[in-house]
């Protein structure tokens, strides 16, 4: 297939020039009609491409097939035998997948450090989300990937497991040993889904970790929109192989996919297959040779370290865009910091926690905007050096290592059952009635059905009191958490 072709942004270059007269939706008929302050604020051209699949970029059946070969293209281009663009993120695509791979009541196993989406999938459906250990880093106090031989366990403990889903790369930038892992799933006839959001570019750059569809995963999730080039929300779904039931997993498209996706995103999706397609291998080769100038720099300022190759567990990869930075030595929390450097440099870290700040390098990163993040760090250092008192302390935090995952009953019974509030510091023993995740990186810490352990609450205590950010919690305040009623 042609990899030059971008047939949805060319439908859409092909409507703006010659205008559809509508009389349907959108209604603002591409910006006949702006809310007010929007034009000034977004530009015409972004509602005069806000046209719908149908009757809009194509014709009233879709007869063009814009769509269907923009998916046939970007198929190929990732090496897949299927593929379907996303316009409600990576968390739809996670949804879409395991719909596809199992149903209500069915067991899938998931990796201990997945996303929420995962959780609040198999707790909306019924669905036994059986949790698969990794790799806990005491050193550096973060989650690593999944062992083969936590994989077996956890396959011997659940056999009639329809699938495994596995975080590759983490948000940290760390692979799990892919080819391995799905092996173990194969001997078991189960398909591996890999959550791979941080990993849409693997394919088409040697500089960075492979693409997991080259080791033997069976289904992908890539959100192009985090380094790729595409717009928010637009995400890539990619199968090979035939453990995927393929008429499921269209079914699940359908079933999940708006019937008004979003075009502009859709176009830029196919553009940034396009674009990778063509010419990843230069394009991410700058990014790489940036990354790893930025890390020799940061590693000079002392106490601050950076994670890197000789802290990979063994058979893991790194992709060095993502550069994490421990700032424990300095005596005071990620969050602070993350803070301290947004009011006074502008700068705006992908992560923070207790004794961490990461930054993730893309496509649009510039020399400036790294020159900006390394005087900023400098800044800080000095800044702290002439008077600690500019930032609060830190005291002490648990590690990730001590949090259980054990459930005390199902989820949906929890979830839906009676319920109370109870202070975070007397939630011990009590069963978990609502998801607790910190973001990012959206891991959930606890999930409706979990026994709530002294560990739990120290750590939950110390992550809030240090500035953490808990993703919609039932009270906003963070004092109480939602528990089944006793």
């Amino acid at each position: 297939m042609d990899q030059k072709s971008a047939p949805l942004a060319d439908a859409l270059a092909a409507i703006e020039k010659r205008p559809v007269i509508g009389f349907g939706a959108p209604g603002h008929n591409q910006g006949a009609a702006i809310p007010s302050g929007m034009k000034a604020l977004l530009g015409k051209r972004v509602f005069q491409a806000d046209v719908l699949t149908p009757k809009g970029l194509d014709d009233r059946t879709e007869g063009k097939l814009a769509l269907q070969r923009a998916h046939e293209i970007a198929a190929e281009a990732w090496n897949a035998d299927f593929c379907r663009f996303v316009t409600g993120g990576s968390t739809q695509s996670l949804h879409t997948v395991m719909a596809s791979a199992a149903g209500p009541g069915d067991t899938i196993l998931v990796a201990a450090n997945a996303h929420k989406a995962e959780r609040t999938y198999a707790l909306a459906t019924g669905l036994n989300a059986a949790i698969v250990p990794v790799q806990i880093d005491g050193e550096w106090d973060i989650e690593h990937g999944v062992e083969p031989q936590a994989l077996n366990a956890a396959l011997a403990a659940n056999p009639t497991a329809k699938a495994f889903i596995v975080v590759s790369p983490t948000y940290y930038g760390v692979t799990s040993d892919i080819a391995a892992l799905a092996k173990v799933c194969h001997d078991h006839g189960i398909p591996m889904i890999v959550d791979a959001a941080w990993g849409g570019a693997f394919a088409f750059c040697e500089g960075l970790p492979d693409d997991p569809l080259t080791k033997g995963a069976d289904a992908a999730v890539y959100s192009a929109h985090k380094t790729m080039g595409a717009l928010a929300q637009g995400s890539v779904i990619v199968v090979k192989g035939d453990l995927i039931d393929r008429q499921r997993l269209w079914m699940a498209y359908e079933l999940f996919e708006t019937t008004s996706p979003s075009v502009p995103i859709l176009a830029t999706l196919d553009a940034t297959r396009r674009d990778h397609a063509l010419n990843g291998e230069q394009m991410w080769n700058g990014v790489i040779a940036l990354a790893e100038k930025v890390r020799r720099k940061i590693a000079g300022i002392a106490p601050l370290r950076v994670f890197g190759h000789d802290h990979l567990p063994p058979d893991a990869s790194l992709d060095v865009t993502k550069v994490l930075i421990d700032v424990s030595a300095l005596g005071v929390a990620g969050y602070a910091i993350d803070d301290w450097l947004y009011k006074h440099h502008r700068i705006s870290m992908g992560l923070s926690d207790t004794r961490h700040i990461l930054a993730v390098l893309s496509l649009g990163t510039t020399r400036s905007d790294l020159r900006k993040l390394v005087r900023g760090l400098q800044d800080l250092v000095n800044q702290l050096a002439s008077d600690p008192s500019i930032l609060p302390a830190i005291s002490p935090v648990p590690g990730i290592g001590t949090l259980s995952v054990d459930m005390a009953m199902p989820g949906p019974a929890a979830l839906y059952g009676s319920a109370e509030m109870v202070a975070y510091e007397a939630a011990e023993g009590r069963i978990a009635a609502e998801m607790i995740a910190l973001a990012p990186p959206g891991v959930p810490r606890l999930v409706p059905g979990q026994r709530i352990t002294a560990a739990h609450v120290a750590w939950l205590v110390a992550n809030r009191d240090a500035g953490a950010f808990v993703m919609d919690p039932v009270d906003p305040t963070e004092a109480t958490v939602r528990v089944v009623q006793s």
